[in-house]
């Protein structure tokens, strides 16, 4: 059964002859499922169209008052998507033709009317509706789409501009240089996976001369990690000046984070102070992957120092890892990283790892300071695809002296 929105098709047949109407109708009735209405006029058609859904308008052509030329052109304009055909003898056919070019009629129909030519003209002028009913649906599909994706371009642009926004402020809780450092050569390397990362450094003066260095990994990625850096900026802003080892660092920081951070976004870190007079550093950590320490002849040892995560427990309960201290030779140098280093994966999620590390610190034997950085980044963000890149950042501390 033909259905038009869960309907009936309704076909309104318009004629001044009453017995002409009645034949077509009872066809229609007998061959099909349609609603039928009759109408002896224009005036009488207009007004029953105006009252309820028509979806095929058949007119006589010679009617007296309102002929079908203008009964049917009448009807395309209240409505464009009815199909509409016109009834007419021989003699005019030409006006027939006329009226389809000029009034955009769908068919015209001879008299005496061939009952299976009437009948597929019926068929054919409903699918054309449907036809046109669903291209329209389909234009209004891809009009709607095409306005959510100006939407979705209008706010990815203004995300953007905040992200950009974020990284500019972001930039700014970085140190805008690497400090003097007496016997030691500094070099970092900062590489945020997205605008904005999760990943902080700091160069902290503390009493003595001596040198605090912080590196930290708050937990997750993007602007959720961005806010974790935004506290540790804060937590290490009251340590300049004072006298303090890596584990105190540790301790003081945790006590801001604890107050700020969701516990689900902990942070782990590593903190070094470097006494330039003794030419010792001293290390503690608190979850973040172990510094190495790299000779000169390119041979790692990693500096175990393992701590509670900082921003889930507060006071007494928080312990940072135990104190390394380490008096390097010329030449050797210290590497404070994050797990954006040795967790790099490739695509059967392999890890870049301490081997490859090692392997390739022992490949740069000799390499030092800001090209060894590079060179490492380089190799493990290489190693791993860019969907399972994290932010990754490395200080290098070299004896030069």
């Amino acid at each position: 059964m033909v259905e038009i929105h869960g309907r009936k098709p309704v076909i309104m047949l318009v004629d001044d002859e009453p017995m002409v109407t009645r034949v077509m109708a009872s066809f229609l009735e007998l061959e099909t499922d349609y609603e039928v209405i009759t109408c002896v006029s224009g005036a009488e058609a207009l007004e029953r169209l105006s009252a309820g859904p028509v979806d095929v308008v058949v007119s006589d052509f010679l009617m007296p008052g309102m002929n079908g030329l203008e009964l049917l052109a009448e009807v395309g304009r209240q409505d464009p998507e009815i199909p509409r055909l016109m009834l007419t003898g021989y003699a005019d056919k030409e006006n027939a033709i006329r009226a389809i070019n000029e009034v955009g009629l769908f068919q015209y129909l001879e008299k005496p009317l061939d009952n299976a030519q009437f009948l597929l003209a019926m068929k054919n002028a409903l699918a054309h509706k449907g036809v046109r009913a669903a291209l329209h649906e389909k234009i209004h599909e891809l009009d709607r789409a095409l306005h959510q994706r100006d939407e979705l371009n209008a706010r990815e642009e203004e995300m953007q501009k905040e992200m950009d926004w974020a990284r500019t402020v972001q930039a700014k809780f970085l140190p805008s240089e690497v400090p003097a450092a007496g016997p030691f050569a500094l070099a970092v390397i900062y590489r945020p996976a997205m605008a904005v990362g999760g990943d902080f450094y700091e160069f902290v003066p503390l009493d003595g001369g001596n040198l605090g260095i912080i590196v930290a990994d708050s937990a997750g990625h993007g602007v959720q990690a961005a806010l974790g850096t935004a506290l540790l900026k804060f937590a290490t802003a009251g340590l300049a000046g004072g006298d303090f080892g890596p584990g105190e660092i540790l301790a003081r920081m945790n006590e801001v984070l604890f107050q700020g951070l969701p516990r689900e976004i902990p942070v782990a870190a590593a903190a070094a102070v470097l006494e330039p007079a003794t030419g010792r550093i001293r290390m503690a950590g608190a979850g973040l992957p172990y510094p190495a320490l790299v000779d000169a002849d390119g041979q790692m040892h990693f500096q175990q120092s393992p701590g509670l995560l900082l921003g889930l427990v507060d006071g007494p309960m928080y312990t940072p890892g135990n104190e390394t201290v380490l008096s390097p030779d010329r030449g050797s140098s210290l590497l404070m990283f994050s797990d954006g280093l040795t967790e790099a994966q490739d695509s059967g999620d392999e890890l870049y790892g301490e081997g490859r590390l090692r392997q390739d610190v022992a490949d740069l034997a000799g390499t030092t300071g800001q090209d060894l950085l590079e060179v490492l980044a380089d190799r493990a963000l290489s190693f791993g695809l860019p969907e399972y890149r994290d932010d990754l950042t490395m200080v290098g501390i070299t004896r030069i002296d």
